[in-house]
């Protein structure tokens, strides 16, 4: 059987000829009726499927010329259609001719059975074939309002949908106005390049950050923005390794138009077409020169947070450490010169002592230097002028450098004044001295400087603990071998040397370092071996001027009168040392090593003592305490504290009790004498 497919559109024609092809049919097609018409008279076939709204020639005029042909009048003829859809039309098709009007979409096996059983009727000549009336007016009445109504619909649905392109245009134009306003308003520079790195687009951002317009990158490769060939590749081996990815992060040198380089962050995606084939990248790249500055200097402080904590951990066990050394010279110490008192002056023994008493002295230099760096060294600071002190130490300084090496000293004449122990400044300037003298040994030149300076709070970010302000400096500098990064990280730690066995301490600039922290100061180190060694000392200016010195009084040694004095010392070996020392000097002494003990003492004698003697860091009542609590029923009792740490160890101490008289151990036998009997004078 053959048949001919009638409609304008060749989607439909292709799908029809597949069907019906598929079922055992010959099938021929045409455009619109004019073509059917042309191959209906060339060729025989045995039905016609037609669509209705088709240029040239539509279904409804096809079926009424077929049906006003004599030769072609008795061929089968099905209305298949989209378009009229209406029960008006299905009447108006079979008026003028059509066998059956099947509306689309059909399913398949239904078209293929109503065909099926309109060429049986055909066959069986069962078909009513219309008469000439079809063609009178009526006919063509209805047919003209059949065309007019579907052209109007027509046309309603062209202008709907007109109307709907024309909505999604002003969504799609408003959608780009939007994306356009980000993509120019975005902060982070914004560069599109295919995949082969050639620039596509730049927004406003990526001009600010590099200084090339727009016009100045499309259709340029990107290389001219890195910093190097080798940044460039390393970024093209990046977008290799992260094909997969739909996005990455990369850390990226750059290079801007006037040549000057920065750090960037890029987060690259990937574009793809509507096939999904990569077509290109768009990166976003922000300058993080201020974000890695700022890390940096996080880096830094913490290493001097570390720093200062191993310092001050440090500082913590070298505080003890001199404690405990200062009871066992305080013991050999007073011993030694009991014993050189009741030596006969051509005695042999007499040198003897007198060596242990100076290798007593001697150690008690080391001690204090362990105090100084553990920021607990007793001091007695006043207002000085850093010029003239150091002015007056020069000789001995020189002295102690050697004739070999060239001392300039340099001061600022309008220097601040300080609040400081003077005698600290004496041991600052000979620990810095004797370490530049060994770092420019054989000769060369140390230089003493001062000068004003005011630090601003980022500039006291490099030292832990500043505060920002007014600050007198004292530079210390030489032309030496200079100072090794990794040694310069560790100058400040007691015991610390890089001297052979014998040589040194390891406590010079340690005790440096604990002094100029305990007077609120701090020290800087800038060195580069082969170019010498730089240390600045910072001290906070002073609100007052100058006073003028009173005369040091020489306090007489005199001996005692009975008076009853108590000693209360936890370190058995001071204990009986002092309690030996005082009976002898003509003293009644009462010694206990328990506060508590000492308490039920003294109340034991009624009031009767004269003075109490107190060592301050005690098991269950330190020394302040103790003496609060005598002085409640006692206002009038002298007290003289004791310690081998310094003054101001413990914190937490009686109001009335915060003035007491102190002495650091170790102290000479005609020191605490002078000084008992000081306290007992009033």
């Amino acid at each position: 059987m053959r048949i001919l497919n009638v409609d304008d559109k060749p989607e439909n024609r292709y799908l029809i000829e597949v069907l019906l092809q598929g079922h055992g049919y010959e099938v021929r097609s045409a455009g619109d009726g004019a073509e059917a018409l042309e191959l209906l008279r060339a060729e025989p076939f045995d039905l016609v499927l037609s669509d209705i709204l088709m240029p040239v020639m539509d279904g409804f005029a096809l079926c009424r010329t077929i049906r006003a042909d004599e030769q072609l009048r008795r061929l089968p003829f099905i209305v298949y259609t989209a378009t009229y859809t209406g029960p008006q039309d299905e009447a108006f098709a079979l008026t003028i001719g059509a066998d059956r009007f099947v509306q689309k979409p059909c399913e398949p096996d239904e078209l293929i059975a109503i065909i099926a059983e309109v060429l049986a009727q055909a066959k069986g000549d069962r078909l009513a074939v219309p008469s000439e009336s079809a063609e009178d007016e009526e006919v063509l009445k209805l047919y003209n309002e059949r065309l007019v109504r579907k052209l109007e619909q027509k046309m309603l649905q062209v202008e709907n949908e007109m109307a709907a392109r024309q909505k999604t245009e002003e969504t799609l134009r408003q959608n780009e106005q939007k994306y356009r306003s980000l993509y120019t308003s975005i902060r982070d520079a914004i560069l599109v390049f295919d995949t082969d790195r050639i620039v596509t687009d730049c927004n406003p951002a990526f001009s600010d950050l590099f200084g090339y317009g727009r016009d100045e990158m499309i259709s340029k490769t990107s290389d001219l923005l890195y910093a190097t060939g080798e940044e460039f590749r390393r970024f093209d081996e990046a977008l290799l390794n992260h094909r997969n990815d739909p996005g990455f992060l990369h850390l990226v040198r750059f290079r801007k138009k006037d040549g000057s380089l920065f750090p960037g962050e890029v987060n690259v995606f990937q574009l793809h077409d509507d096939t999904g084939q990569r077509t290109g990248f768009i990166s976003l790249i922000r300058d993080v020169t201020d974000r890695m500055r700022a890390e940096e200097q996080r880096r830094e402080l913490e290493a001097q947070l570390h720093q200062a904590q191993k310092m001050e951990s440090i500082g913590r066990l070298a505080g003890g450490v001199a404690h405990d050394y200062n009871n066992m010279l305080s013991v050999i110490l007073g011993y030694a010169q009991i014993a050189l008192a009741k030596t006969p002056p051509d005695s042999p023994v007499q040198e003897h002592l007198a060596q242990i008493i100076d290798a007593a002295q001697r150690s008690a230099t080391i001690s204090r230097q362990l105090l100084g760096f553990a920021r607990k060294q007793t001091a007695a600071p006043r207002i000085v002028d850093l010029n003239a002190t150091i002015g007056a130490i020069l000789k001995m300084l020189r002295r102690l450098i050697g004739e070999d090496i060239d001392l300039v000293w340099r001061p600022n004449a309008d220097l601040w004044p300080v609040l400081i122990d003077p005698s600290q400044i004496d041991q600052i300037l000979a620990n810095l001295c004797v370490n530049a003298r060994d770092a420019v040994a054989g000769g060369g030149q140390i230089v003493i400087e001062t000068g004003n300076t005011v630090l601003d709070r980022a500039s006291c970010a490099r030292f832990p603990g500043a505060v920002a302000g007014e600050y007198a400096w004292l530079k210390v500098s030489d032309n030496g071998c200079g100072i090794e990064p990794e040694v310069a990280e560790r100058v400040f730690e007691p015991f610390y040397t890089t001297k052979e066995q014998g040589l040194g301490t390891g406590l010079g600039l340690a005790t440096v370092y604990g002094i100029v922290r305990q007077n609120n100061g701090f020290i800087e180190l800038h060195s580069h071996p082969g170019q010498g060694a730089v240390f600045t000392i910072y001290l906070p200016r002073h609100a007052r001027p100058l006073e003028a010195e009173a005369p040091v009084v020489a306090l007489p040694v005199l001996r005692g009168s009975g008076e009853t004095v108590l000693i209360v010392e936890d370190e058995e070996a001071i204990l009986s040392f002092t309690a030996t020392l005082l009976s002898e000097l003509g003293y009644r002494v009462l010694a206990t090593r328990d506060p508590v003990e000492a308490v039920r003492l003294a109340r034991a004698h009624g009031g009767g003592i004269d003075l109490l003697l107190t060592d301050v860091v005690m098991p269950g009542m330190n020394g302040r305490e103790l003496a609060g609590l005598l002085r409640a029923s006692n206002p009038d009792l002298p007290c003289l504290l004791m310690s081998g740490y310094a003054e101001g160890t413990c914190a937490d101490q009686p109001l009335e009790c915060r003035d007491l008289p102190f002495r650091q151990q170790p102290f000479s036998t005609g020191d605490l004498a002078a000084r008992v009997r000081q306290l007992l004078k009033g």
